[in-house]
């Protein structure tokens, strides 16, 4: 895994932290799920993203690849 660190005003933090506190989740994973989400619709809306995707090199099995092959699918 790659770290990714971004800033953020301390009031969305503190909501942002309570909120996976409720749904039981870490800030990463939210913030892994909610940027897959914006992918998946990115790459239907624009093929530039779609095309960003089927040129990486990607392992078997990882979300990614399986993202991938979701979104080929549908083409």
């Amino acid at each position: 895994m790659k770290r990714i660190n971004f800033n953020m005003a301390p009031e969305c933090a503190r909501l942002l932290k309570a909120s996976c506190a409720l749904l039981d989740i870490s800030v990463s994973e939210y913030c892994y799920d909610a940027v897959a989400e914006r992918f998946y619709k990115l790459c239907l809306e624009d093929e530039r993203f779609l095309r960003l995707l089927e040129n990486e090199d990607l392992p078997v099995g990882s979300r990614a690849y399986n993202l991938r092959e979701q979104l080929l699918k549908k083409s």
